[in-house]
């Protein structure tokens, strides 16, 4: 399935937030039309109502519609989030997990099969393949990434480089926020700079030290996981593009999503006509699999207006991200 034609999703989505339009699967626009359409929607003078399906481990669901939203802080972003292929720690613990074993022997997996700065396995490196032949993602404007190995590589197979002009314009750039649960596992360790730029020439470095000095031999708190997550995906609110690819890691992704007071996951998803109705739809909440990709369309609100579903430790001075889901788990499985 190509996703060529989803930014019409992040459209739709950014009008139903005023309009209330039902369906967010609409049309293909040229990013040109999208942006225009996006900003018209913006400025609707339609008040926009509060979601009826606000789902995440850190809210409560209201189901009160009439209510007013206040306008966006920082207006709506379509963004793929993909984690990594299975890297050389994970087939152990990764099983067992799907197995439901503990979080201590979870780790003790990780451990045994630990690796500094993990490589994609054989089987990592085809479910990448896979991922960019089924997506065809070709309107993505920006590349964010984990400045770990795995992820870079996956980000690169997914949506590789290419030496056309068009294409050199595209940025592709790594940050700290991404990078998996830090600590303790050499698998978390990254690389010194000058390493990353020799292996993966074609990326930005600069956002980050030269030399990995956050990685201690103490596991990374959820909380300040979440907190770094939180401050990623603001960052990439900020940016001026409007198709985002973003590649990251399954621990920081579940702590994000799932554990920051100030972010809230919507189901926007729609059953279409070509979905099996036998299929059980996932919860937008489920962790990552390896090489999964999910759409989103990501919205900042200043929280002092916006108190649909936020959990009592919600930083009222610090804006809440709203991730929108907008396509079936079914149709993005490899």
């Amino acid at each position: 399935m190509a996703l060529s034609a989803s930014p019409s999703a992040a459209a739709a989505a950014a009008q139903r937030i005023h309009h209330h339009a039902s369906n967010l699967r609409t049309a293909s626009l040229p990013s040109s039309a999208l942006r225009q359409q996006a900003e018209e929607a913006m400025k609707a003078t339609t008040p926009p109502k509060r979601h009826a399906s606000i789902i995440s481990e850190n809210t409560t669901v209201e189901n009160d519609t009439n209510k007013p939203m206040p306008e966006p802080l920082l207006p709506p972003k379509r963004v793929l989030i993909v984690r990594h292929g299975q890297a050389q720690h994970n087939p152990r613990a990764e099983a067992a997990r799907e197995a439901g074993c503990a979080f201590d022997e979870f780790l003790r997996l990780m451990e045994l099969d630990d690796a500094h700065d993990a490589e994609l396995t054989d089987l990592g490196e085809n479910q990448a393949q896979t991922a960019r032949e089924r997506y065809a993602l070709s309107d993505v404007e920006l590349v964010v990434s984990s400045p770990l190995s795995r992820a870079l590589r996956t980000a690169d197979l997914v949506h590789p480089p290419s030496e056309s002009s068009e294409s050199a314009k595209k940025r592709r750039i790594a940050i700290e926020h991404f990078r998996e649960i830090n600590g303790k596992l050499l698998n978390a360790q990254r690389r010194a700079r000058a390493d990353l730029v020799q292996k993966f020439p074609h990326w930005c470095f600069q956002a980050i030290p030269e030399l990995d000095e956050s990685w201690t031999e103490e596991l990374e708190s959820r909380e300040d996981c979440s907190e770094r997550g939180y401050r990623g995906l603001l960052w990439v609110l900020q940016q001026p593009e409007q198709n985002v690819l973003l590649v990251g890691h399954g621990g920081i992704l579940n702590y994000t999503l799932n554990g920051h007071a100030n972010v809230v996951l919507l189901d926007g998803r729609q059953q279409s006509n070509t979905d099996s109705e036998s299929e059980e739809v996932r919860c937008v909440t489920k962790r990552f699999g390896n090489c999964e990709l999910r759409e989103f369309v990501i919205t900042g609100w200043d929280s002092a207006g916006y108190n649909n579903g936020l959990s009592n430790g919600a930083n009222q001075l610090e804006p809440v991200i709203t991730l929108e889901e907008v396509t079936l788990s079914q149709d993005l499985r490899l």
